[in-house]
């Protein structure tokens, strides 16, 4: 079959990166042709007209000048972060490119429709990631497939689709257009337990809940991608990873307590991208490049330790048998790490910011690796099950 996946706009995001890896992986190894939609970022800026800015230029200055601004909030009538942002994503395009079959760009309504037909596409999979948050996809109803035609004989497949969150973010009307698109899939799976409910309550769909895709590949599978790309990494052999994407006081006096208590180093992972300001040099910008996926895959691979708030950096840690502590990132939505650590029976491995009474053998020995082994096994099966009898039926 010929299969279109849509997922999240690819870039500096290395759980988005992979997730797209694996479900490619997972369909290419059933026999398929599998090609993943290259959706651009939204730039919300673009939308700005050159007019709009100058007023709010006009309109900040004055508000700098009464003295009731400061200077760096001034908005000018041009800035660099549209350009910096592209080029700090371009540092992760080669290495996606080597890894994701893609189309062409496709950035409007009528470019998608051309290239489904173009291609004889038998099967859209909508998936994984947070596609169904309207926040994070630059056109949500997209996501629903309202592109195809009524009378299209082309299967439509939620895998492991992901709202983000336990909450509904759609706004009423938005809810009432999409219901009828969401009726119209022949498969809904969702990443999140709460992800069933909310199916059910909004969208009066059924749906069943999937582990992440990134979770039906094995530790190996990832290795090959370090080693195509090992001479850009550097080991990070007998220390602490520390992945964090929302960064605190609190976060970074857990990490140094963890640090003190294993009595390991800790080596650090960061997205910096927005960290360089709307104004930012070109040379500036480059300084924030993120590693390359390669290196946080080693982190995963290699440390005898791991700190995240992050969901793919749960997932990772997992799959490597990493012991590890999650920080509760509220603003970015528990649900999925939630429903995650619910299902291995690693509730205890979620703690607060301001947790520093954790010991060492808890740390390291608190993880029972069999068990975890066989819960993922079953899930594994359970999601092969889903493919195998959607595609096939």
């Amino acid at each position: 079959m010929k299969i279109a996946i849509l997922t999240q706009p690819l870039h500096i995001n290395y759980g988005g990166i992979l997730q797209a890896f694996a479900v490619q992986k997972i369909l290419k190894d059933m026999g398929h042709e599998v090609i993943t939609l290259d959706i651009p970022c939204k730039d919300a800026e673009s939308k700005i007209s050159l007019y709009v800015r100058i007023k709010l230029f006009i309109a900040t200055l004055l508000l700098f000048l009464l003295n009731r601004l400061k200077a760096q909030n001034i908005v000018w009538p041009y800035n660099t972060r549209k350009r910096n942002r592209k080029l700090i994503n371009h540092s992760m395009r080669f290495f996606i490119n080597r890894i994701i079959k893609l189309s062409p760009v496709i950035d409007t309504e009528s470019n998608l429709k051309r290239y489904i037909k173009e291609k004889n596409v038998d099967v859209c999979v909508v998936g994984s990631d947070q596609v169904w948050r309207p926040m994070y996809s630059p056109n949500i109803n997209w996501y629903f497939l309202n592109f195809l035609p009524d009378d299209a004989n082309i299967k439509r497949i939620a895998l492991s689709a992901s709202f983000g969150t336990s909450d509904w973010e759609f706004s009423e009307e938005l809810t009432d257009y999409l219901r009828p698109f969401a009726k119209k899939f022949d498969a809904i799976s969702v990443r999140e337990m709460s992800g069933v409910g909310l199916c059910q309550k909004y969208l009066d769909v059924t749906a069943i809940q999937l582990i992440d895709p990134t979770m039906m590949l094995t530790p190996n599978d990832y290795a090959e991608l370090v080693n195509m790309d090992r001479h850009n990494t550097y080991s990070m052999q007998g220390s602490i990873f520390s992945y964090v994407l929302d960064e605190t006081e609190e976060k970074q006096m857990l990490i140094d307590c963890v640090s003190g208590i294993l009595q390991l180093s800790v080596q650090t992972l960061k997205i910096e991208n927005n960290k360089y300001g709307p104004y930012a040099s070109r040379k500036k910008a480059l300084k924030h490049i993120p590693q390359p996926v390669s290196q946080w895959l080693r982190g995963f691979q290699e440390t005898e330790f791991v700190v995240t708030d992050s969901f793919h950096g749960t997932v990772f840690s997992i799959l490597h048998h990493r012991p590890f502590v999650v920080v509760a990132n509220k603003t970015r939505g528990l649900a999925r790490i939630e429903t995650l650590l619910n299902i291995f029976d690693l509730e205890d491995r979620l703690i607060e910011e301001t947790t520093t009474n954790c010991s060492k053998e808890w740390l390291l020995g608190g993880i029972q690796w069999d068990k975890v082994d066989v819960i993922l096994k079953e899930k594994r099966e359970i999601f092969k099950s889903f493919i195998d009898s959607t595609l096939n039926n």
